[in-house]
């Protein structure tokens, strides 16, 4: 599941978010446009934030598509 997905379907205001992983929102932000990805690190605590509902595959896949983008 996406990230912006996983906040929208549990009501979760980016900032909040932010917060829960100890990062910053303009870092979330740029993740969820697509601009940035995460560290494996990162990724690791996105994951773990939320319950395994976002997952490295995930953002794997967003990186897969934003470069058939390009």
């Amino acid at each position: 599941m996406r990230l912006k997905e996983y906040l929208h379907q549990n009501d979760i205001p980016y900032e909040a978010f932010a917060r829960s992983i100890g990062y910053s929102y303009g870092g979330v932000l740029k993740w969820i446009r697509g601009d940035r990805f995460p560290r494996p690190t990162v990724i690791a605590r996105i994951s773990e934030v939320t319950d395994g509902a976002v997952t490295a595959n995930d953002f794997a896949q967003q990186i897969q598509e934003h470069q058939d983008n390009c």
